[in-house]
């Protein structure tokens, strides 16, 4: 008789999971500092200004240290590092996770929607800020839905290769404007900017603000 093999999650099952702790935590005040595959740094709080409660406890004969070191207690950064490992196991900061104690005992819709909303414009954040690099860009497949990956970019599309079915998950953008979009790109090669896409293209302006939240023009 052999005992019980656990089997390995999917990729896309082990990111829901490591998804649902992080949106726990994002209610919480938690801001993401960095999400690789299935680990993620969370941190909350600000960092002390030491240089200045320095000055302050040298000017006061050191009568502001306490404060300083209150300051230093109550309001410095906090971070942390969640893992989902093969198994679906959630590791916090490499023990066990046992949940995180919400503010409200039931359920709010209301906080978990705003929670999701603040996540995935934290990841565009980031995905912006990484596809500086344009290897790491093409690597991570930033903007292309459409492909095969593992990196979440909060819904980012990139208007200068993705194909016009997946313009259309941007909030106004037909399958009409989509194919006319991907008709002027074939021409001016690629644009630079939800402004310059919107005039070359003669969208109608209510679509800009979209474009510039969910929008990014890769070289």
């Amino acid at each position: 008789m052999t005992g019980f093999h656990p089997v390995p999650l999917t990729p896309d099952r082990r990111e829901a999971i490591l998804n649902s702790v992080i949106m726990q935590h994002v209610s919480l005040g938690w801001r993401i500092e960095s999400n690789l595959s299935h680990q993620v740094v969370l941190v909350r709080g600000s960092e002390v200004n030491h240089a200045a409660h320095a000055v302050i406890t040298v000017f006061l004969c050191g009568l502001w240290l306490p404060v300083w070191l209150i300051a230093t207690a109550v309001n410095g950064e906090q971070r942390t590092v969640i893992t989902v490992d093969p198994y679906g196991n959630v590791l916090h900061g490499g023990m066990p996770f046992t949940g995180v104690p919400m503010a409200q005992p039931r359920y709010n819709q209301n906080a978990h929607a705003i929670a999701m909303a603040n996540m995935r414009r934290e990841l565009r954040r980031q995905a912006r800020m990484h596809a500086q690099d344009a290897v790491l860009a093409r690597d991570l497949r930033i903007g292309r839905p459409d492909l095969i990956r593992q990196y979440d970019d909060g819904g980012l599309i990139d208007m200068n290769h993705a194909p016009a079915g997946v313009m259309t998950a941007i909030s106004g953008i037909t399958p009409d404007l989509a194919d006319h979009i991907v008709q002027i790109r074939s021409k001016v090669f690629a644009f630079s900017s939800a402004e310059e896409l919107s005039v070359v293209c003669d969208l109608p302006p209510h679509l800009t603000p979209a474009l510039v939240e969910y929008a990014i023009f890769l070289p």
